[in-house]
């Protein structure tokens, strides 16, 4: 009787969770259209929020290395601290240059990150559905290429079109949760 209970207590508390799945998925789906319709100003938002937050990141390293318990790795954390400061000043200020890096570096994962799916997905040809990794990095290396081949000129909607595109489906999945989720039997 305490399993039922106890499952119960768990459907009825992903049951209540419905209602904020169905807003997180109808929120993440109407601002990711909003990011492909506005790509620069998303992208300009997005290197911001990674700029404050390596500033903020950077400051609490240094205040913790400096006046924390531990003072083994003091040096250590106090210039890891810095170098998120710097950094964090760095794409405050130059907001645009760090679209243009960050794109770069975008560009820069999927080719890698398609070698490697490409790599593991010839290695295991005896698993059912080795193709679809082969496609996936095939894929990922054809779109690092293409942003490669647009940049720097294609900075500006590339982040705002590929964080839109994520959000719509982040949104659409979570939406799906969110509809596919039954209320909790009454006992």
């Amino acid at each position: 009787m305490t399993t039922n209970n106890a499952s119960s207590s768990q459907s009825h508390a992903f049951f209540q969770s419905r209602g904020w799945l169905i807003a997180g998925g109808i929120l993440s789906i109407i601002v990711g259209f909003a990011a492909i319709g506005a790509p620069l100003l998303y992208a300009l938002l997005i290197v911001q929020l990674l700029g404050a937050f390596a500033l903020v990141s950077g400051v609490i390293s240094v205040a913790i290395a400096i006046f924390g318990r531990h003072t083994g790795h003091r040096i250590l954390a106090s210039f890891s601290g810095l170098i998120r400061i710097a950094a964090g000043i760095a794409l405050l200020t130059c907001v645009t240059s760090g679209v243009v890096v960050i794109t770069l570096i975008l560009a820069m994962f999927f080719v890698l990150e398609g070698v490697f799916l490409a790599v593991g997905a010839i290695q295991m040809r005896s698993h059912s559905g080795w193709v679809w990794t082969l496609i996936s990095g095939l894929a990922a290396i054809f779109l690092g290429v293409m942003i490669y081949g647009g940049w720097p000129s294609s900075s500006a909607w590339v982040l705002g079109l590929l964080f839109g595109i994520n959000l719509i489906f982040s949104g659409t999945s979570l939406l799906a949760l969110g509809m596919g989720a039954r209320p909790a039997e009454t006992a």
